[in-house]
């Protein structure tokens, strides 16, 4: 057994991971003795091809990374492109407000100019600071 094991091992065609726990079988049988199975587990990890041990597990890693960035996308797709999201109610001190987070309310655009602000634009007006639409200005402009 251990001269067919040691000419595998030597076609360098095999998962390390696998031929270790093979090599472990056949000596926990007795078709190993101590010293063979050392000598094979050597012999093993000395030849071992890393494509053979770890491209599918590379390939893998590769597959999961790029389908989370494709789901980061669409998950965190209205936060990033929106530059002034609809209002939330801030539930506490925690989610609330800062000076510069941008809103929208009502069809209108809001710049936060209170820290801890968990009030709307109409509940507390000088917390909030209305963006005139340039859009708007030079459309009226041109009329």
């Amino acid at each position: 057994m251990y001269e067919l094991i040691k000419n595998v091992i030597l076609e360098k065609n095999y998962k390390l991971e696998d031929m270790l726990k093979k090599i472990d079988v056949l000596w926990l049988e007795s078709k190993l003795s101590d010293e063979e199975k050392t000598s094979l587990i050597s012999l093993a990890r000395e030849n071992a091809v890393a494509e053979n041990s770890y491209a599918s597990n590379e390939k893998i890693f590769e597959e999961v990374f790029e389908r989370l960035e494709k789901l980061e996308k669409v998950v965190f797709k209205d936060e990033e492109s929106e530059e002034y999201p609809e209002y939330k109610q801030p539930l506490g001190s925690h989610d609330a407000y800062k000076i510069g987070d941008k809103i929208t309310y009502k069809e209108k655009k809001y710049i936060c100019v209170l820290n801890g602000c968990i009030w709307t634009p109409d509940d507390y007006p000088s917390a909030w600071e209305l963006v005139e639409e340039t859009e708007n200005i030079v459309a009226e402009e041109e009329v």
